[in-house]
């Protein structure tokens, strides 16, 4: 069972929450957009949530259910 990844991506100013390479939703603030990540993550297990910050680089990720594959690093 593969787990799904979810992110918060910064762009032009805003954020979005993607699933995969598909725009699921988009936020003016990034709390807004973690939230909405965060919840679609929890519904959605196994799955992982990959936190960007302004200039791309990755700020956090979070795990959601009984994840079978280990991350790397």
């Amino acid at each position: 069972m593969s787990r799904t990844v979810y992110w918060v991506s910064p762009l032009l100013g805003s954020w979005d929450v993607r699933r995969g390479e598909s725009v699921v939703s988009h936020h003016e603030r990034k709390r807004d957009a973690v939230r909405a990540a965060a919840k679609l993550a929890r519904a959605d297990r196994p799955s992982v949530l990959r936190i960007q910050r302004r200039d791309g680089s990755i700020e956090s990720r979070r795990l959601y259910g009984n994840d079978p594959l280990p991350l790397p690093g």
